[in-house]
C-alpha cells in the first residue's frame, strides 16, 4: 500500500456555517440541507507539484481573508478610542469596514439562495421560511450581546454608566428605549447596531430586485454607483450618534452590489470555462494596486495626496472618510484572484479577531476607560495591556455568549430548513399526482372516448 502514489481521502461532516468562522462574517452554504459530506485530499507529492494553487482556489480559502479584514478593522476601532493616532479617523473607517463586510456576505448568501429557490419555482411557504431563517440567524448573532449588555448597564450606578459609555445625565439611560432602538438612546457605541439591523430588511428586497431584472441587472448599477459615489464624496458624516440610516445606506449599497457583482461573475465563469491569462491577472493586479493606494491616502489622509502635491484640508472635526466603493471593489478582486493582500489577512490573529470582534467592539470600553488602564503613560505598557486584556473579555463573552446564541440560531435553521424540503417535496408530489391525473383523464376520460379509441385502434 505504501507504493502507491494514489490520494489519501478523509470524509468529515461539516455543518453549514464552516465556511467562515463564527462571528459576524459567518457564511453557511446554500443546500437545503444541515450537513454536508466534505473530502479533503491529502496530497502526495506529484500533486503539490502539479496543482499547487489549487486550495487557494477554494470556496473555503476565497472566504477566510474577510475575518482578517474585519479583525483589521476591530483594531482600527480600539485604537482610536485608546488615544491613539486622533488626527485620523481610524474609528470611522473600522466601522465602515464592518458596514461593508456585513453587507457583502449577507447579500452574496442571500443571492444564491434566492438563486435557487427561483430555479426551483419554490411557494410562497417556502419563500417564507427562507426568509424567517435569516431573519432569525441575524437576530441571535446581534441582538442577545446587546440586550445583556444593555441591562448589565441599566443594572450599573450612573457613575460606570458615564465612564464607560458616556451617559450624561441618569435619566438619560431608559432600558426600554434603548434595546428598541431609540434615536436618543443609541449610547456611544450602540448607533451602529441599529443601523445593521435596519438594513436587515432592505437586503432581502434588494437581492429580489437585482433577480427580477434578469440579464438587465447591471442597468440599475450604472445610477446606483453614481448615487453612492456623490454622497460619499459630497456628504459629511460626522454627527453619527443620531444619524439616521440614510446617512449610512450608501455604504451598505456599496457593499451589497459588490456581492451582487462577485456572484454574476462567479457564476458566468463557470458557466463559460473561462480562465484568467496572465495579462488578465496583470490587470487586476494593476487596479488592485491603485484602489489600495487610493484606500490608504484616505484613510491616512495624505501618502498619495501628498506625494502627487493635492494635499487635504486639516479636518476640523470628526468625520466619517469615503471609502466603501474602494474597499468593495478589493474585495471583489480578492475573492475572483486571491493575491498576497488576502493572504496577508488571513493570518491567524487577524482572522482570531474578527472571529469574536463583535464581542470587542462592544465591550472593549471596559478596558480602555477603566482608571488604571486609562492612566498609564508607557505607550508600550498600555498597548500590550489594552488588546490583552480585550481579547480576553472578547473570547469569555464569546463563548459564552455568542457561540450559544448562534448554535441555537442554527437549530433554528436546520428547522426552518426541513420545513422547507418538506414544503417542497409536498410540492412536487401535488403536480406529479395532478399531471398523472390529466394525463389519465386525457386518455379515456368517457366510455364514448374509450370507444372511439378502440374503435380507431
Amino acid at each position: 500500500m505504501l507504493g502507491h502514489k494514489t490520494d489519501t481521502v478523509l470524509n468529515i461532516q461539516a455543518t453549514e456555517d464552516n465556511i467562515a468562522h463564527h462571528g459576524s462574517t459567518q457564511t453557511e452554504r446554500t443546500e437545503t440541507t444541515p450537513t454536508d459530506l466534505v473530502s479533503i485530499v491529502m496530497p502526495n507529492k506529484d500533486n503539490l507539484q502539479s496543482k499547487p494553487s489549487e486550495s487557494r482556489l477554494s470556496p473555503v480559502a476565497k472566504i477566510l481573508f474577510l475575518d482578517g479584514v474585519r479583525g483589521t478593522a476591530v483594531i482600527f476601532v480600539v485604537t482610536q478610542h485608546t488615544g491613539y493616532m486622533h488626527d485620523i479617523f481610524m474609528g470611522a473607517v473600522g466601522v465602515d469596514a464592518f458596514f461593508v463586510l456585513s453587507s457583502f456576505l449577507l447579500t452574496m448568501i442571500f443571492m444564491k439562495k434566492s438563486t435557487k429557490l427561483f430555479a426551483e419555482n419554490a411557494s410562497y411557504r417556502k419563500w417564507g421560511y427562507t426568509l424567517a431563517d435569516y431573519f432569525s440567524k441575524r437576530f441571535f448573532r446581534v441582538y442577545p450581546l446587546f440586550a445583556l449588555l444593555s441591562i448589565a448597564l441599566w443594572l450599573m450606578p450612573f457613575e460606570y454608566k458615564q465612564r464607560y459609555y458616556l451617559v450624561k445625565q441618569p435619566e438619560d439611560f431608559n432600558l426600554f428605549q434603548t434595546l428598541t432602538f431609540h434615536p436618543e438612546h443609541r449610547h456611544y457605541l450602540m448607533w451602529t447596531l441599529p443601523l445593521e439591523i435596519s438594513y436587515y430588511f432592505i437586503l432581502p428586497a434588494f437581492v429580489l430586485a437585482v433577480l427580477k431584472l434578469g440579464r438587465f441587472w447591471w442597468l440599475s448599477f450604472v445610477p446606483l454607483y453614481v448615487w453612492v459615489i456623490h454622497e460619499g464624496l459630497y456628504t459629511t458624516r460626522d454627527n453619527f450618534y443620531r444619524q439616521p440610516l440614510s446617512m449610512h445606506l450608501p455604504t451598505f449599497v456599496a457593499g451589497s452590489m459588490a456581492a451582487v457583482i462577485f456572484v454574476k461573475l462567479e457564476a458566468w465563469i463557470k458557466a463559460t470555462g473561462f480562465k484568467f491569462r496572465t495579462l488578465h491577472v496583470v490587470a487586476f493586479r494593476v487596479v488592485e494596486a491603485v484602489l489600495i493606494a487610493a484606500y490608504l491616502s484616505v484613510v491616512f489622509r495624505g501618502l498619495f495626496f501628498n506625494w502627487l502635491g493635492l494635499s487635504l484640508p486639516p479636518s476640523t472635526r470628526y468625520i466619517m472618510p469615503f471609502t466603501s466603493v474602494k474597499l468593495s471593489l478589493l474585495i471583489i478582486i480578492e475573492m475572483l484572484q486571491p493575491s498576497t493582500v488576502s493572504q496577508i489577512f488571513e493570518w491567524v490573529v487577524l482572522r482570531y479577531l474578527g472571529k469574536i470582534s463583535f464581542s470587542v467592539y462592544l465591550l472593549h470600553v471596559f478596558v480602555i476607560f477603566t482608571p488604571p488602564i486609562k492612566q498609564m503613560t508607557n505607550y508600550y505598557d498600555k498597548t500590550f495591556a489594552v488588546f490583552g486584556l480585550v481579547i480576553l473579555l472578547a473570547t469569555t463573552s464569546y463563548y459564552l455568549v455568542e457561540y450559544p446564541s448562534q448554535l441555537l440560531a442554527q437549530r433554528l435553521s436546520r428547522l426552518f430548513s426541513r420545513l422547507a424540503s418538506y414544503e417542497h417535496e409536498k410540492i412536487v408530489e401535488q403536480s406529479g399526482t395532478d399531471s398523472g391525473a390529466s394525463e389519465s383523464g386525457m386518455t379515456a376520460s368517457t366510455p364514448e372516448q374509450k370507444e372511439k379509441l378502440s374503435s380507431t385502434n
